[in-house]
């Protein structure tokens, strides 16, 4: 019996077997780290505005400033920004975040070394923190650009994850504590590892405004992406919920699904934003039959805009992300 029930236990999702316990000794400290991480981010924006991206793109970033379509210079650093935090938190995080999700016997408080004095807990509170500074940023970075479905996501995604963190404030008297925590982990890591090719993809979308061919590919792939995430993200949460449901209390029960649903529909409509793009470019492209720039990137040679302005569609009116319909696609005479 003992044998079978030990087996059972290796079968399951790890949220079906975790304890639920403290998260970190830094948990009084945790609007601290919030604040720290929103400073750090807006310091990392200035000085990309400032410096980094006029040395960078020279000419580009110039005729942006010049044009004074402040919409399409915010989008344009806030995509550097994105990659720039998304490529930290996955390069400082995955180790931790994958020995708490997936690692047998590693709770949130296991040390990240053998014998050393930190714990999963408190490097994934630093995590959970910097990841929510970033969307507080966006929030406010782009005031004139996010979209209600996307202010709607972001709220909540801000308020569960914070929500779990509070949590743990009382640990004792709300088993789900560890338990959301875990999902809110999974979904953040899950939502990085999508979002950071996404950027990038857009900052080379950029660079390539005169050479709709080109720009098909990039929104067909991100079209192709997102979808793919999404669907691998659904069909991972629902396995996770379906073996841990007897754990979750009826308010639970309600608010999680709640949540996921609103993150994955605005993914969807995400993706379905890039297909938009992916066709108004190639027929963009069709229109105008192979052109220098078009064989000069197929060899390889970059083209870049230096007028400042759009090139036949403009997709810059609410910028592109995965959390919901930020770019509409809008014909210029």
């Amino acid at each position: 019996m003992a044998s079978d029930s030990h087996t059972t236990g290796a079968s399951l999702p790890k949220i079906a077997t975790i304890e639920n316990g403290p998260l970190s000794k830094y948990l009084p400290y945790a609007s601290l780290l919030l604040a720290s991480s929103i400073l750090i981010i807006v310091l990392v924006s200035n000085i990309l505005e400032r410096w980094v991206l006029r040395l960078v793109y020279r000419e580009l970033y110039t005729n942006m400033e010049q044009s004074k379509d402040e919409r399409r210079r915010r989008s344009f650093v806030y995509y550097h920004v994105g990659a720039f935090v998304m490529l930290t938190i996955l390069c400082s995080g995955m180790y931790p975040v994958m020995r708490f999700l997936v690692s047998p016997g590693q709770t949130l408080s296991s040390p990240m070394v053998a014998g050393g004095k930190l714990k999963l807990g408190d490097m994934l509170l630093a995590l959970a923190q910097a990841y929510s500074a970033y969307y507080i940023f966006e929030l406010c970075y782009r005031t004139k650009l996010a979209s209600p479905i996307n202010i709607a996501h972001h709220t909540g995604l801000l308020v569960i994850i914070q929500t779990s963190i509070a949590l743990f404030g009382n640990y004792k008297d709300n088993a789900e504590a560890t338990i959301e925590f875990y999902m809110c982990i999974f979904w953040g890591i899950f939502d990085v590892c999508v979002e950071l090719p996404i950027f990038t993809t857009m900052i080379v979308w950029r660079l390539q405004e005169k050479n709709p061919r080109i720009r098909s590919r990039l929104a067909y792939a991100c079209f192709a992406w997102v979808l793919l995430g999404a669907t691998v993200e659904t069909s991972v949460t629902i396995y996770l919920l379906h073996a841990s449901w007897d754990r979750w209390s009826t308010v639970w029960k309600v608010i999680t699904p709640l949540i996921f649903s609103l993150w994955i529909s605005t993914q969807l409509y995400g993706s379905k934003t890039f297909f938009q793009m992916a066709r108004s470019q190639q027929r963009q492209s069709a229109q105008r039959g192979p052109t220098i720039a078009d064989m000069g990137s197929e060899l390889g040679l970059a083209t870049v805009d230096t007028d400042g302005g759009p090139s036949g569609y403009d997709t810059e009116k609410t910028g592109s992300s995965l959390h919901g319909p930020r770019i509409r696609v809008t014909e210029i005479a």
